[in-house]
């Protein structure tokens, strides 16, 4: 019987996320968002459409996902002056994203949620022109026991 765990995988890379310092410094936990968010608070972060598949095997059950966290960000500035470009800026949320995950082993409710990072990608983000966008790729292996 496959056990499909995207939805605990989702919680517990969430709340890894929330939990970690180094992230969060750079952008708040509470502006760490699911598959959705209306109105966001930039700089910000999205959970992207996860895409699972069975693993089974004898004495093995579960699932892998694939899935990326998405950063985004404009240009910081302090008294008026630009101190972060746009793209440096979301580069670093990326960075964030990818040491605060990869080589996690996150407790999930079936077992164990094992993610790595799996490369990552910074771009001019589309929908705002002073804005840049990283894609952060992982998989999440999750097995029961």
């Amino acid at each position: 019987m496959a056990i499909d765990s995207t939805l605990p995988a989702r919680r517990a890379i969430m709340a890894a996320m929330k939990s970690d310092a180094a992230l969060t410094a750079i952008v708040p936990a509470a502006q760490q968002y699911p598959m959705t968010a209306t109105n966001p608070v930039w700089p910000f972060t999205l959970y992207g459409s996860p895409t699972p598949v069975p693993i089974r095997a004898t004495c093995l059950d579960g699932s892998e996902i694939t899935v990326a966290i998405h950063g985004f960000a404009k240009p910081r500035y302090v008294g008026g002056a630009m101190v972060e470009t746009a793209e440096d800026h979301a580069g670093r949320i990326g960075a964030a994203i990818a040491r605060a995950l990869d080589g996690q082993n996150l407790e999930i409710p079936q077992g164990r949620a094992k993610v790595r990072w799996t490369g990552s990608q910074l771009l001019v983000d589309g929908a705002e022109a002073d804005a840049f966008h990283c894609v952060v790729n992982l998989r999440v292996r999750c097995v029961t026991g």
